[in-house]
């Protein structure tokens, strides 16, 4: 999936309902991930591409609260 904010663009792979990959701006897993989560607004475009590799272990729901805490924390 294609995610796009702004002039910032970002890569999320899924594989069986997982997220195994992302990628953004030089970043790649779950710091990625967490950095495409973060963008106020987006654009997204799905498509069947595949992830060159798996960088990303743990499962959707983690990586979600994980994401929500993070920006907590930045709000804070």
């Amino acid at each position: 999936m294609l995610v796009r904010s702004g002039n910032d663009q970002g890569w999320i792979y899924f594989k069986n309902g997982e997220i195994v990959h992302a990628e953004t701006n030089g970043l790649q897993g779950e710091d990625a991930l967490y950095r495409v989560l973060s963008w106020e607004l987006g654009v997204f475009e799905c498509d069947q591409v595949s992830a060159a590799s798996q960088t990303i272990r743990e499962n959707w729901d983690y990586l979600l609260m994980e994401s929500l805490r993070r920006r907590d924390s930045l709000d804070a």
